[in-house]
């Protein structure tokens, strides 16, 4: 019974870690003007998987955790590549909260969940 409480315990911890206002997130969204590279859709402007720097992926009915991983290393610059310099200066003054509000407003941008380039 103890095991049990503290999985529970345990994934509950889990999922607020990532917990996020899809409101918020979506005012975010649009004052960051996410939707320059992504589309206000959340469903990029990239095609065929070929990025630019106005060019980015699809990123609607991403799991909010890989949201939350990728956007923190392109402001960490953790990740740093020529396509990222322009998310960088959007993202840099964005608060941790701020990131897990957008994660959560993009998961809901579509019914089906898609998997990022970098998602194993």
């Amino acid at each position: 019974m103890n095991l049990f409480k503290i999985t529970v315990v345990a994934a509950l911890l889990s999922v607020t870690a990532y917990a996020g206002d899809a409101a918020k997130g979506k005012a975010i969204y649009k004052k960051v003007n996410c939707a320059l590279c992504h589309n206000a859709d959340g469903m990029g402007k990239a095609k065929d998987g070929k990025l630019a720097i106005v060019k980015g992926p699809r990123i609607a009915g991403l799991d909010a955790a890989y949201i939350i991983e990728q956007v923190t290393a392109i402001k960490t610059k953790k990740r740093k590549t020529k396509n990222t310099s322009m998310m960088w200066t959007k993202v840099r003054g964005l608060s941790d909260q701020d990131i897990k509000d957008v994660a959560a407003y993009v998961t809901t941008m579509s019914k089906d969940k898609f998997k990022g380039m970098n998602q194993k």
